[in-house]
């Protein structure tokens, strides 16, 4: 799970802009280069910006998106996945709810009405930018709830193996999986897929030779 402190000091990182927009991109240029950051301006003109996005860095960049370019028109078909890794601002210029979709589907968190005001600036990238975090926090927790789902099963056999290899009740082979699993530094659930797997191997070792005996007779 990611720390619950809220970013506000943004030196370091760096501002892309996808607009044609030139007052807009004036304005924002202005602005983060007073906050430390650094800019590159992306040329909506061509694809290259693609090549940007892609390797854009999650703890460094922030993407302030013109929403009245029709650049991902297949949004809805998964498209612009590069975006979804970095922070978002989108620049709202006609505020129709399909072009305001189309910015939360493609990961904006913070938005900016044009035309842009510098004093605006800063709190779309604290909204931006922490919200972003915020999404990842729980994205990763979320994914951590789901492989432990996976590993339960796991949990379920050992135990049970246990129980019946040193004569325990359910607590004691628990406690017993869970003081290993710290002496071998694993996850609980990690150590005890490897007891399942041990067990299995040992299981086919010990019935492959009566399979032998039994193909020879």
């Amino acid at each position: 799970m990611r720390s619950n402190r809220y970013v506000q000091n943004f030196r370091q990182r760096r501002a892309l802009v996808l607009s044609n927009d030139m007052r807009a991109v004036d304005t924002i240029t202005a602005m983060v280069t007073r906050l430390g950051m650094s800019l590159e301006q992306l040329s909506p003109g061509n694809d290259e910006f693609r090549l940007v996005l892609e390797t854009a860095e999650t703890q460094r960049d922030v993407l302030f998106f013109d929403g009245d370019l029709n650049l991902f028109p297949d949004t809805t078909h998964g498209g612009a996945e590069e975006l979804r890794n970095i922070p978002v601002v989108g620049l709202v210029g006609i505020e129709a709810p399909s072009r305001l979709r189309t910015l939360m589907q493609l990961g904006a968190t913070a938005f900016l009405s044009k035309p842009v005001h510098s004093g605006s600036i800063f709190s779309a990238l604290y909204l931006a930018i922490n919200t972003f975090e915020q999404k990842a926090g729980l994205r990763s927790s979320i994914q951590e709830l789901e492989n432990r789902r996976r590993y339960r099963r796991h949990v379920i056999k050992a135990v049970t193996l246990v129980m019946k290899s040193h004569s325990l009740d359910d607590e004691g082979a628990f406690a017993m999986l869970r003081r290993e699993s710290m002496r071998a530094r694993l996850s609980l659930e990690a150590y005890c897929e490897s007891v399942v797997q041990r067990s299995t191997m040992k299981t086919t070792d010990e019935t492959e030779p009566d399979k032998k005996q039994a193909v020879a007779e």
